[in-house]
């Protein structure tokens, strides 16, 4: 496994954890089945990862907070938040590179 592909399923593996702990059925599903694919040396794992960002009701359209119905405390958002986007920003740009260097 590259560098690269180690680095992603770490990452992935830390969001997927992140969801459920609030509850996000969709997102967590959809990126577990990915790494396990991804851990399979299926390349569909990084064309699928990379279809959940853009567009509308997207990946990077989540937002965790009571009012979307996700398990949280009102003082856990922005903090939670931010690192969902962060750990978010890095499996984009990792699967990036991996999909560049097939």
């Amino acid at each position: 496994m590259s560098d690269h592909v180690s680095r992603l399923t770490r990452i992935l593996e830390k969001i997927v954890e992140l969801l459920r702990t609030h509850g996000e059925q969709h997102w967590s599903e959809w990126l577990a089945r990915d790494l396990e694919l991804i851990r399979m040396g299926d390349a569909y794992g990084i064309q699928n990862l990379l279809s959940a960002y853009g567009g509308m009701g997207s990946f990077t359209d989540l937002y965790l907070c009571p009012e979307n119905g996700s398990q949280i405390a009102e003082s856990e958002v922005r903090p939670v938040n931010k690192k969902l986007r962060r750990l978010a920003s890095q499996a984009y740009d990792l699967a990036r590179q991996i999909e560049r260097a097939a």
